[in-house]
């Protein structure tokens, strides 16, 4: 009943969540996003609900990481290629993407400044061939470029929500989003299929 007025009224039950997401933003002076699917971007989803999102910093590491090796299914003692890239929201720090790969890749700092996830530019993500696995969400300290790039003390929480990315049935990388774990609050929706809503906190609460 609800989707024949929207479509009578030619509006879409997506553009309806948008526009009310706007207004709960507006209401409560944050971010207040939900992204439909793991293929999904958080940086699209924060565009798509009114934010301004930013480039922040860039950087491209290779890294000695066994823990990150052994998800990948390599040599825990062989280096791996790590990029991190900041996102501001709304003309402030709000988040921390890396990308881990035992590949070896041409990285473009260039574009790894755009919208897309840090995965599709690198060549990780195909449409149809790429799905996500072992979802994980973990709780750790701030080291001194995170601190710097999050705009916060070194030793504070933060949140890392983590993907294993296999495409043709081989895992190809690791991808975490990391946030100050004051800062936000994970919400696991109750719908049929994937939904993570993400809303911003009140430090002041």
């Amino acid at each position: 009943y609800v989707r024949t007025i929207l479509s009578e009224a030619g509006i879409s039950l997506a553009q309806l969540r948008r526009s009310y997401a706007r207004r709960m933003e507006k209401r409560l002076g944050g971010v207040n996003v939900t992204v439909p699917r793991p293929t999904d971007g958080l940086t699209g989803a924060l565009i798509e609900a009114g934010n301004t999102v930013k480039g922040g910093s860039i950087g491209v590491f290779r890294v000695a990481d066994p823990e990150a090796a052994k998800l990948l299914g390599v040599n825990p003692k062989e280096l791996l290629l790590k990029i991190v890239r900041s996102k501001m929201v709304n003309g402030k720090p709000f988040y921390v993407t890396e990308v881990i790969t035992h590949l070896n890749l041409m990285v473009n700092e260039l574009a790894l400044q755009g919208e897309l996830p840090l995965r599709t530019i690198l060549g990780l993500e195909r449409p149809g061939a790429t799905v996500f696995k072992e979802r994980s969400f973990e709780v750790g300290k701030a080291d001194e470029i995170l601190a710097a790039t999050l705009g916060i003390e070194v030793g504070e929480p933060v949140v890392k929500a983590g993907n294993v990315i296999e495409t043709d049935g081989v895992v190809v990388g690791l991808e975490y989003n990391i946030f100050h774990a004051y800062q936000v609050k994970f919400v696991f929706r109750d719908d049929a299929e994937y939904r993570l809503q993400l809303i911003e906190v009140n430090k002041s609460s």
